[in-house]
């Protein structure tokens, strides 16, 4: 049969929709057709341009990989529409052979799994006799983050018309047997979810990181810098939110009893069960677990593996639980928004032009100072900089998403800012897992904001657990839509803040969001520009080639 017949024979339109079920001789003249194919159904849907053609080249490197490993054999392809989600999915007969893994990469099957489950790249399984790479990307034809703005502004318009239409007598029937369940929905939602998912996700990613000590001394530098950055920000944040929110802080006197209530404090962090912890979402005690769990399987690494293997997939499944709370999450806040607006709360979420101005200080503050000092130690002017960083920035302010613009930020970071691929590889997935300045100050101030409104109680202790729950949680956890919630969810709840405060803290968190992204990438893309520099990896003369103000 003719290369062309074989290749086109079962590719077609469906619906609208460009779907393709063939079988594929692995030969160079077909293995490039089918790259044009995939790249094809890509495009069918929406996707930002450097992501699709970063799962196109990782798709066609794993197909030839296949095919030096196999030879010219038969490789069956799907590409179509499962519960509205574009799927590729890669089937071929032989023993096992994982194309994904990569020797020269310690991390490549750690940030493959990160990658996987941002849905960029595919996830290998060996079933009955055939090797299977299975990618399931998400149908964004709504920008999420826009979809939660339009659910705030709608929210906004029926609650007041509302208030001003609406007889008493009849609003307040709704809010009992209407808002008021679902909020108490939503919260058991919120509840259930956020102990399991956050014990998950930090338990992997010190699964992860533990992987460290085989890429060198360069590696370990990298990850203790991303954590004393990442800690140094929040600390610095609650220090100077302390002095703009009117907080009342009880005097710390190191007497018998402030020694025995911090000494409590790290005692009680060691749970009595495996079970309690979860079943009552105790966050510090959760992180004990996890990096306890996890510290055991990477020291047992060679009888681990499998059970290793198995928390990495509890973790996909925790992740996918966190994006289903993500997508419910605009139903949610449009209800809790219009409650709100019906019984007087919403006074709070209108004083968060205070939260929002003080982050952008900090936000912008901490990114210029960290430009200067790049500019002063490469050369390259802080114009320069920006202009070769800002197709990243702009990806990830618009969607209000890290892992909109992670291809961009790889080409920005290799093509731009002439950082060695050598480092992007394992640097860029682990950075965008644990360094999350911009995040943890942001989740910082919104933290402090909800316990000037809510009157909460603080001391030393309480302003303790604030700093390491913020800094562990978020630079522990993955970015994926419906983590950050479920953040605030367990933070809120160890530091005593009433659950009311969480439709501000989403309210917030959604419009802080567009920043938050855009300003975690660019403080990334500096801070490997610094390490490439100490570990000979930078190509000075792609950093300091200029680019056009209009390019």
């Amino acid at each position: 049969m003719a290369v062309n017949e074989l290749m086109g024979k079962l590719a077609f339109w469906k619906k609208d929709r460009y779907t393709v079920d063939q079988l594929v001789p692995l030969t160079p003249e077909c293995i490039d057709q089918l790259s044009e194919q995939i790249s094809t159904f890509l495009n069918s849907f929406y996707m930002e341009r450097a992501n699709r053609i970063r799962i196109r080249f990782s798709l066609e490197e794993a197909i030839l990989r296949w095919k030096d490993h196999f030879g010219e054999v038969l490789l069956h392809v799907e590409m179509n529409y499962m519960w509205r989600r574009p799927v590729i999915t890669l089937t071929l007969p032989g023993e096992p052979y994982n194309p994904l893994v990569r020797s020269e990469n310690d991390l490549g099957d750690w940030a493959e799994n990160l990658y996987s489950g941002l849905s960029l790249s595919p996830v290998y399984n060996y079933r009955n006799g055939f090797n299977v790479l299975q990618l399931k990307m998400k149908q964004q034809n709504i920008n999420p983050a826009y979809l939660l703005l339009t659910s705030v502004m709608f929210s906004g318009v029926v609650g007041s018309f509302g208030k001003l239409l609406l007889p008493e007598a009849l609003r307040t029937s709704v809010v009992q047997t209407v808002l008021a369940p679902i909020e108490g929905v939503f919260l058991r939602i919120l509840n259930a979810s956020s102990g399991p998912v956050i014990f998950l996700s930090v338990m992997s990613s010190i699964c992860g990181i533990g992987m460290l000590p085989r890429i060198g001394k360069s590696g370990k530098n990298m990850i203790i810098r991303f954590l004393v950055l990442t800690a140094a920000a929040t600390l610095v944040t609650a220090l100077i939110s302390c002095g703009v929110f009117t907080i009342s802080i009880s005097k710390f006197e190191l007497d018998g009893n402030q020694f025995s209530s911090i000494l409590d404090f790290f005692l009680n962090m060691i749970p009595n069960d495996l079970l309690t912890p979860l079943i009552e979402g105790n966050s510090p005690q959760l992180i004990v677990l996890a990096i306890i769990i996890g510290n055991a399987l990477i020291n047992n690494s060679a009888q681990t593996s499998a059970l290793r293997s198995i928390v990495e997939q509890a973790d996909m499944i925790g992740l996918t639980v966190a994006g289903w709370v993500s997508e419910l999450t605009p139903f949610f806040v449009a209800a809790l928004l219009i409650l709100g607006i019906w019984n007087g709360s919403i006074r709070i979420i209108l004083g968060l032009w205070k939260p929002f101005l003080l982050y952008g200080v900090i936000s912008v503050c901490m990114l210029w100072g960290r430009m200067r000092m790049i500019s002063k130690k490469t050369g390259v002017s802080i114009k320069q900089l920006c202009l070769k960083m800002k197709d990243s920035f702009r990806v990830a302010f618009v969607n209000a998403s890290v892992d909109s613009a992670i291809g961009d930020t790889q080409i920005c970071c290799e093509n731009r800012l002439g950082i060695s691929k050598k480092l992007t590889d394992f640097a860029l997935p682990l950075g965008m897992v644990i360094y999350m300045p911009s995040g943890c100050v942001a989740c910082m101030i919104i933290t402090l904001y909800a316990a000037q409104c809510y009157n909460t109680p603080v001391s030393p202790i309480w302003m303790l657990i604030a700093i390491t729950l913020t800094f562990t949680l978020i630079a522990a956890t993955p970015p994926v839509a419906g983590i950050g919630l479920l953040g605030y969810t367990a933070i809120f709840a160890q530091l005593g803040i009433p659950h009311e405060a969480l439709t501000m803290a989403m309210v917030a968190d959604i419009t802080m969001g567009f920043a938050v992204s855009a300003f975690n990438l660019v403080m990334l893309q500096m801070e490997l520009v610094e390490q490439a520099v100490n570990v000979g990896l930078l190509d000075t003369d792609v950093l300091r080639k200029e680019m056009k103000t209009g390019r």
